[in-house]
């Protein structure tokens, strides 16, 4: 079965199944208004404004559908994995994250400079820097999980077979600080899409 919306008759499945009526409808609202929000904010106040409908909905490179995309797919990683983000936080609470891959360390080198941007933002009063670490993450992020392994399944059965939590608890804090640095930004966010 699936789900179709009344106004565009269209079904929609995410990553853990379908998606809900109420989850399409945010899906829909968080990618319109983050789109032109993420448009207007990702360009520096000095330059000439361009307004591309085309370029505010690609979905890759620097825009708010490719952002909120990784978004949903970084915390895809843990329901696959069977973790809810209370759990993970708990995991956190009582054990340090391990970093020992150069993808990990490179991850989290560019996690730890957030509060280095949001001082930069506070004192030059140019939202466009948000907007390029944003990217950045999500950029380290894909070769971090291209590199890495987060869990592992049996090719055969599909079953799971190993969790690396340190590589799990990166996501989570990867997650966070991208749901930050969008709330900063005024951009709603969505666990699925």
């Amino acid at each position: 079965s699936s789900v179709s919306t009344q106004s565009t008759g269209k079904k929609a499945k995410g990553g853990a199944g379908l998606l809900t009526e109420e989850e399409i409808i945010a899906c829909r609202d968080a990618v319109a208004y983050g789109c032109i929000k993420f448009a207007d904010l990702t360009c520096t106040r000095t330059n000439d404004y361009v307004f591309s409908f085309d370029k505010m909905l690609d979905d890759k490179g620097k825009t708010a559908v490719y952002l909120l995309y990784a978004l949903t797919r970084i915390r895809s990683i843990a329901r696959n994995a069977g973790y809810t983000r209370d759990q993970l936080l708990d995991h956190a609470r009582s054990q340090p994250i391990s970093l020992e891959h150069e993808a990990e360390l490179k991850l989290g080198k560019v996690l730890l400079r957030f509060p280095e941007v949001i001082e930069e933002i506070s004192e030059t009063l140019q939202p466009h820097t948000l907007c390029n670490y944003l990217y950045d993450i999500s950029t380290v992020f894909t070769y971090f999980y291209d590199k890495c392994y987060c869990i592992e399944r049996n090719r055969e059965t599909g079953e799971l077979v190993k969790v690396h939590m340190n590589r799990l608890l990166l996501c989570e804090t990867t997650a966070q600080v991208m749901e930050k640095c969008f709330d900063l930004l005024g951009i709603k966010t969505v666990s699925r899409m």
